[in-house]
């Protein structure tokens, strides 16, 4: 009877399922690597290239999922998030996530010292990039986003403690280092998604 139906755990087997194809790693570890690029060749180019990827990413992982995800498993919409309290609640993740930055850049005892920020921002990065991973765990249902999550944190602590600060490689290097983690696993799910789920066939053909 549809009364007794589990409509939120069959919403949410669907949503795990949609995002079981690994179209969506493979997309962060490529905005990742572009990122990493950006800091080589320009820190003031990855402004320019975030607002260029939130723009447009989310279109061209929607074109790809309808050639690959889409006829396999079928079309699966979303309920729409509360826009109103998503954003800012990235936005004060992030914030918070600066401020907890500048306490440990205090505490080291060199806040006037642009080193101390270099060497920091690895930090910085691993923080705000695990909202955004967290946050996709609770959207997808995959462990693995979690454990991406808690990588980017360790990582970008990792880099701090051990880094030098005489430039950004701290960064490039944590950019980097979950870029290539996240190809792999992508690449890894999305033959396992072909493999396991066929091209479904009209009737009559």
């Amino acid at each position: 009877m549809a009364g007794n139906m589990d409509i939120a755990g069959i919403d949410r087997k669907a949503r795990t399922a949609g995002y079981a194809d690994g179209l969506l790693e493979l997309f962060a570890a490529a905005v990742l690597m572009i990122l990493a690029l950006g800091w080589i060749a320009n820190p003031a180019f990855v402004g320019i290239l975030a607002a260029f990827v939130v723009l447009f990413g989310w279109r061209v992982v929607d074109r790809v999922k309808a050639r690959v995800t889409y006829p396999r498993i079928g079309y699966f919409r979303e309920r729409e998030d509360d826009t109103s309290t998503n954003p800012r609640g990235m936005l004060l993740f992030i914030a918070g996530s600066f401020v907890l930055v500048v306490v440990v850049v205090w505490l080291s005892g060199g806040i006037a010292d642009p080193v101390e920020w270099r060497r920091a921002a690895p930090l910085m990065s691993g923080i705000s990039l695990s909202g955004g991973f967290w946050y996709l765990s609770d959207k997808s249902g995959l462990i693995r986003h979690r454990f991406v999550a808690v990588a980017s944190v360790l990582g970008g602590l990792g880099l701090w403690l051990f880094g030098s600060g005489n430039d950004y490689t701290g960064v490039v290097l944590h950019l980097a280092g979950l870029a290539v983690p996240l190809a792999l696993l992508g690449a890894w799910s999305l033959l396992r998604f072909l493999r396991t789920n066929p091209v479904r066939r009209a009737e009559g053909q």
